[in-house]
């Protein structure tokens, strides 16, 4: 072979390689987002459910992924004070717009249980966009239960304040 032939195989060695380190990267990622939401949904040890909360929040960067999402959703749903703090936090960190679906069908359920409706909220008010403090502007307007205005109100001055009275 040639010199340039040599580098040319080098080259498309080098780029293959690159490909398969992002494939198992993504398949890594994957498994590593699978059992961590195995942990969150199925641990019964509060510490493990929190460190997996608070893992996913800095692993998962990726918005579109909707596995690592929903376990935090989960965890903020089904999780003790500690593990709904490092839930939300992570959904903070990842944002996005599933992030947002989720957290406003929380904060809009009358059902949920106020702490939970809070939690979502805080995160709307960290992570949400003109929609979403259109509806937080419903939830305002709408709500009577008293935290879940508070924390309303809050995450509403931080998407650029709240619109009337």
């Amino acid at each position: 072979m040639s010199r340039a032939e040599d580098r040319a195989f080098e080259s498309l060695l080098d780029r293959e390689a690159a490909e398969r380190e992002a494939l198992l990267d993504s398949l890594s990622i994957n498994v590593t987002c699978r059992a961590a939401r195995r942990d969150t949904a199925e641990s019964t040890q509060t510490a493990q459910r929190r460190n997996t909360a608070w893992l996913l929040g800095r692993v998962m960067d990726d918005p579109q992924n909707h596995e690592a999402v929903d376990a935090l959703v989960e965890a903020i749903q089904e999780g003790e004070g500690m593990t709904r703090q490092f839930a939300a936090t992570s959904l903070a960190e990842i944002g996005g717009s599933h992030v947002q679906r989720q957290l406003l069908a929380i904060a809009e359920d009358e059902d949920a249980d106020s702490d939970v409706r809070g939690q979502a909220v805080f995160v709307l008010g960290k992570v949400g966009d003109k929609e979403t403090a259109r509806r937080l502007q419903s939830l305002l307007d709408s709500t009577e239960d008293e935290q879940v205005r508070q924390k309303t109100f809050s995450a509403l001055s931080k998407l650029g304040g709240h619109s009337g009275d």
